[in-house]
């Protein structure tokens, strides 16, 4: 289309040119006429399509289009312009100065076309060529005016665009370290709006987020009534599809997730039952991993996954190695990037797995060196098996050996060996690094550097590579953990049942769009309907990780649930089985499926069961999932405070209120902060700085260990202690006692 348009207009513009000199034969002829209209109408519509359809193909990117615009129009009034008056000189001035002075008089607005009314004029009147030269000025002043006017208001028209697109696709909380993961949020958001919050519009990441496509909306992110303005739609609707939260600090994460959770509360998406994806940024490992388990409950409403700086930079770290044959790694340092490269390891391992043994390559060993390694093995394995899972077999900890003289036996006994400095930069690792990567040539080397992000292209010397640490996960690769299982699952499918033929098993990267949503689809179902039959991911507290027969039952009714409104949703619809056609047998309410079709259902179900338990993804029964009903009761003393402030809790933890939360304190003289938001929906006033506790909200009992973030900061669960939620889904821990004290149970 682009092609043949532009052909049309070049060759419109040809024939006006050579019109002014040369009479055109047949149809043709029409180009010398001054009075002809279709010659015009033709050549403008060509180019305006050719244009247009260039500027949708390219919309995402960020190519000056109206330079480019600009540019054409200019190039097009000069050629038509010169060509007419050149025909048709005043006697008064040289033919060459008549040109130049009458063409920037039409660049600047000045038609001039007396001369051509002279009888000595070789042209028939005005030619067809400079009419068309002067209509293309006009709109050559109209894009730049409105060029000028939309640089101007840049941050005003991105506001209205976003506040009335139908699908939203929305990042806040971005700085520079998490700008380079814009370009990756946006390659798969062609159906949506992209529009990045933020209250400072001169903050650096704004050109890099504007260049990958995002509209960038000046507003406070962390005030609801601005976030709720965007998101909200008439009738009782809102237009968030995708969500990414990026503030660096993750107690600041979760406010800003809290508060988008409650500016679509109780709203329905534009577009009908659409589940919100959203991706939280968590950088240490393993609050990461934890977030991600814990939001699988709430599937299927929101789907959540968390991204960690240290977890990427790890998985690129990795990449690397496994692409280069690596069969040893030397790890230096403790940091939260030692844990992410060992768990990235480990979830390697898992993953080969499911891979045939005469096809799998093999799982890198691993050593941990420094006088931290013994440690920093323990907190791996404690890691691994809060949920059920082993250790990395193939690592182990060498805290007394010298660095220099493991890395001479490795080198002399391993293939390819490498060296990871994984701690805190420091410029004795740095040059440690270097002295022994120009001693053993063929030794890899991995040297962290503050002012490096990612992975360096070439090496320092040798095979020394600077590294640092990067939220930029690389276009093309999944930063979805839920789309990474998902592959992994199709591609062991695909691996046990061939079909080359079969739309449905063809390799991940040749799937149409529609497969890869049912891939992810499946494996979310499963996740989260094993948490609604009151299973858990979480830490495992039954020693029989299979669920019962009746859980199996209602987990494979949910999964057909979700497959029938995915299918139909896509257009297809009941009848003997036809992928080309859109047509399924299946496709009829639960309790009108065969015996055959609800056992194929359950089957599948355990077998996503099984890969995913492969994966290190297994449920239990959980003795602390029963939610119960609770009545607020009694009074307490609450101020508003206009400064931020620290707290402790009964347990030692320092949690933080942000200036405008209010100060509630009991009868017991124990104080605590609470949203704005959330205090004027729980609190009712009764006098002075008296307010009385009301509304209704939901407790379990906590398991001892768990990290629960509330919106004031993270705390780590004891024996006997409850998680409570509240209002806007938000969670805290308080004891049994402060529970009995504060609290009536309903029900």
């Amino acid at each position: 289309m682009i092609r043949i348009a532009g052909i049309l207009y070049v060759a419109g513009v040809v024939l006006m040119t050579f019109a002014v000199y040369v009479e055109l034969p047949g149809f043709l002829a029409a180009f010398s006429d001054p009075e002809a209209f279709w010659p015009i109408a033709v050549t403008m519509a060509a180019g305006l399509v050719a244009f247009g359809t260039w500027r949708w193909v390219n919309r995402r990117s960020a190519r000056p289009f109206a330079v480019v615009l600009l540019g054409l129009g200019i190039l097009t009034v000069l050629v038509l312009s010169v060509a007419s008056y050149a025909a048709c000189p005043e006697d008064e001035l040289s033919r060459g100065w008549n040109v130049v002075t009458r063409v920037i008089g039409l660049l600047t607005n000045n038609y001039y076309v007396e001369m051509f009314d002279d009888p000595n004029c070789q042209t028939d009147g005005v030619p067809l060529a400079l009419q068309f030269a002067r209509l293309t000025q006009l709109l050559v002043l109209l894009v730049a005016a409105t060029s000028a006017v939309t640089a101007l208001l840049r941050s005003q028209v991105d506001r209205v665009v976003v506040r009335w697109a139908p699908r939203l696709s929305v990042v806040v909380g971005v700085d520079l370290t998490s700008a380079p993961l814009l370009p990756a949020l946006a390659s798969d958001s062609d159906r949506y709006t992209l529009a990045a919050l933020t209250s400072d519009p001169l903050a650096p990441w704004v050109g890099q987020a504007r260049a990958a496509g995002w509209r960038v909306v000046v507003t406070d992110p962390h005030r609801l009534e601005s976030v709720r303005r965007l998101l909200a739609r008439p009738r009782r609707r809102h237009a968030l599809r995708r969500l990414a939260v990026l503030a660096s600090d993750s107690t600041e994460a979760q406010r800003m997730m809290s508060l988008v959770q409650e500016a679509v509360d109780g709203r329905r998406s534009v577009t009908g039952h659409h589940p919100v994806r959203a991706l939280l940024r968590i950088d240490e490992a393993w609050q990461a991993e934890d977030w991600r388990r814990r939001y699988l409950s709430r599937i299927p409403d929101w789907i959540v996954d968390t991204v960690s700086e240290n977890e990427v930079t790890a998985r690129l770290l990795v990449d690397h190695m496994v692409d280069n044959g690596v069969d040893r790694i030397l790890l230096t340092g403790r940091s939260d990037l030692t844990f992410a490269v060992v768990a990235e390891l480990a979830q390697r391992g898992r993953e080969a797995e499911l891979v045939p043994a005469d096809e799998r390559d093999e799982t890198p060993r691993v050593t941990i060196v420094g006088p931290a390694a013994g440690e920093v093995l323990k907190e791996h394995a404690l890691a691994q098996r809060r949920f059920g899972n082993a250790g990395l077999d193939r690592v182990h900890a060498e805290s007394a050996a010298e660095l220099d003289d493991l890395v001479a036996s490795t080198v002399a006994e391993q293939r390819v060996p490498a060296l990871v400095f994984s701690g805190d930069v420091s410029v004795a690792d740095q040059r440690r690094a270097a002295r022994l990567g120009a001693t053993y040539p063929d030794l890899l080397v991995y040297s962290r550097h503050t002012e490096v992000t990612g992975l360096g292209a070439e090496p320092l010397l040798a095979q020394v590579r600077a590294f640092g640490s990067t939220m930029d996960a690389g276009q093309g690769r999944p930063i979805d953990s839920w789309e990474r299982i998902a592959r992994l699952v199709h591609e062991d499918y695909v691996r046990s049942f061939p079909d080359p033929d079969d739309p449905a098993r063809r390799p991940w990267n040749d799937l149409a769009p529609f497969y890869r949503a049912s891939n992810v689809r499946q494996v979310l179902t499963v996740l989260g309907s094993a948490a609604s039959v009151g299973r858990t991911w979480g830490a495992g507290a039954s020693s029989d990780p299979s669920p019962s027969d009746e859980q199996l039952d209602a987990m494979a009714q949910l999964e057909h649930q979700s497959w029938l409104t995915f299918h139909r949703r896509n257009g297809w619809r009941l009848g003997p089985r036809d992928r080309d056609a859109k047509r399924h047998p299946d496709l009829l309410p639960w309790d009108q499926l065969s015996e055959s079709s609800r056992a194929k259902t359950r089957r599948g179900v355990e077998e996503i069961l099984a890969l995913l338990a492969t994966l290190g993804y297994r449920s239990f029964d959980d003795p602390y999932a029963t939610w119960v009903r609770l009545r607020r009761h009694g009074e307490v003393t609450a101020v508003r405070r206009s400064e931020p402030w620290t707290w402790t809790t009964s347990t030692g933890a320092t949690m933080r209120g942000r200036a405008g939360d209010w100060e509630v304190t009991d009868d017991n003289g124990v104080s605590r902060s609470v949203a704005a938001a959330i205090f004027e929906r729980t609190h009712e006033p009764i006098g002075e700085d008296r307010w009385r506790r009301v509304g209704e909200i939901q407790g379990r009992l906590a398991h001892p260990g768990e990290v629960v973030h509330s919106i004031e900061g993270d705390q780590t669960a004891r024996p006997g202690q409850w998680v409570l939620r509240g209002v806007d889904d938000e969670e805290w821990l308080v004891s049994t006692e402060h529970l009995e004290r504060s609290y009536d149970r309903i029900g």
